[in-house]
């Protein structure tokens, strides 16, 4: 009888420390999971952000001393300033017989119907939650601009009429990303508002992102849900 209950309780203790390595397995698997998932969170990220400091530094380039470089949409959600439009303009090279090749960019922030951002607040799927994910897409159109004669009271016009939007293939939006914001600033670093653009001198680029591969637990390790990057731009002329 004595034997008996020996290899019972042998089985047992086997049983509980089965049942511990399995969870500290699951522990661990979990854990390997999200820093995979937060390793390509940053790499999309740097990689986004060292392209998108490339793209904005070429804003009003050859513009001379005009101002009106840029017009930019802000929305606000949850209190949130987001980039909904921007569009911005550059010229490539001096003007020559009153015209020049005029180039526009366009980043129009959309809602990401593919990629899912799963945070696990709690014990239970039913505890998730599931973030609000965008794509920033980038467009441009560029063609001969006719600078106008202002003796004549003639305006700047599109010289061969006026170009179509096409969306380039250069950059890949970053999966993931949770928020897109460009802010125009003046010489002080003080805001300026969407409807005086001719007073910025510098814009402040900032987006977060928050990894996709898999469901992270409770945040543990991305601080406040994303991977956040910023950078100050000072725009032409200047």
């Amino acid at each position: 009888m004595q034997l008996l209950f020996d290899n019972l309780i042998a089985t047992m203790v086997a049983m509980a420390l089965t049942l511990s390595l399995i969870s500290q397995q699951t522990r661990t698997r979990q854990e390997s999971l999200e820093r995979i998932s937060v390793y390509s969170a940053k790499t999309q990220s740097l990689g986004f952000a060292e392209w998108l400091e490339d793209d904005v530094v070429k804003l009003g380039a050859q513009f001379g001393r005009s101002r009106e470089r840029f017009e930019t949409t802000t929305d606000t959600l949850d209190g949130i300033p987001y980039t909904t439009r921007f569009e911005y303009y550059y010229n490539e090279g001096a003007p020559k017989d009153n015209r020049v090749t005029r180039v526009e960019v366009l980043y129009e922030l959309v809602p990401d119907t593919e990629t899912r951002a799963v945070i696990q607040e709690g014990e239970t799927p039913a505890q998730d939650v599931t973030l609000d994910l965008y794509r920033l897409v980038r467009s441009k159109r560029q063609g001969e601009y006719d600078l106008g004669d202002p003796d004549s009271n003639t305006g700047p016009y599109w010289a061969d009429g006026e170009p179509g939007w096409t969306v380039t293939a250069e950059y890949r939006s970053p999966a993931g990303l949770r928020h897109f914001h460009i802010q125009p600033r003046d010489s002080d670093q003080k805001p300026v508002g969407d409807a005086s653009p001719e007073d910025a001198d510098y814009v402040r680029v900032q987006f977060t992102v928050v990894p996709t591969l898999f469901p992270l637990y409770r945040a543990r390790l991305v601080p406040q849900k994303g991977l956040h990057w910023a950078t100050t731009v000072e725009i032409r002329p200047f």
